[in-house]
């Protein structure tokens, strides 16, 4: 199913068209079962579940002409990402002019430097300056993760003649790159910096790139003396 096909169908269902309600302002339990035409108890119901996922916040009361007053219910912040947005055709756009114009080599140096630029974000964490390599590799999963990965460390190889400290292999499953990678697998190498520049580590991409992309990245794990 595409991103375009889920929107669809979530706004179709019964808490898609509560949240399109509640974009346009806010409104009690009783207006929402009126609009759509449910009992109060079943928009409670499904308040409760959008509540719980973080898009619907309760924010003051409204004071009906008879009766006690209702609470009023809002989108939070995170509901803006329930709905469609232009930034993967225009990312998408953008990367084919990119490889257009640019040479290979300029364009992976560009991903790259936006890969370091990305992990400024997390740089100022305590972690990122353990002295233990497997810990800032463990806080580097848990960064791709919040980024929308489903990664987890999943080997830690012996060590080598050429890597005494051992090899440790970062996989996901979920590649947070996903919708661009079969067209774009360079994007890899963007992955790849932050990681580098996260663990403070040598990083190699071994990535599955075909129509259901899944990330892999073998980091060694280099003892500072």
């Amino acid at each position: 199913m595409t991103g375009n096909q889920a929107h669809r169908r979530f706004f179709r269902s019964t808490r898609g068209r509560i949240v399109a309600l509640l974009s346009r302002q806010g409104a009690t339990v009783e207006e929402l079962a009126r609009e759509l035409g449910l009992s109060d108890n079943a928009v409670r119901a499904h308040l409760a579940a959008l509540e719980r996922d973080g898009f619907v916040v309760q924010r003051g009361e409204r004071r009906a002409a008879q009766g006690k007053p209702a609470y009023l219910y809002e989108l939070a912040p995170a509901a803006d990402r329930l709905f469609p947005r232009a930034y993967l055709p225009t990312l998408d756009t953008l990367l084919e002019l990119l490889t257009e114009q640019l040479p290979a080599a300029e364009l992976e140096r560009l991903l790259r430097t936006i890969g370091h630029r990305l992990a400024q974000r997390w740089r100022a964490s305590e972690q990122s300056r353990s002295s233990e390599p497997l810990s800032r590799v463990r806080w580097a999963v848990a960064v791709l993760n919040e980024l929308g990965a489903l990664a987890e460390l999943e080997v830690a190889v012996e060590g080598r003649s050429d890597c005494p400290g051992g090899q440790a292999r970062l996989r996901a499953m979920s590649c947070p790159l996903a919708a661009l990678i079969p067209s774009h697998p360079r994007l890899c190498l963007l992955v790849e910096a932050l990681l580098a520049e996260l663990t403070a580590l040598p990083v190699r991409a071994c990535c599955c790139c075909g129509e259901r992309p899944q990330c892999c990245f073998e980091i060694d794990l280099i003892t500072e003396h």
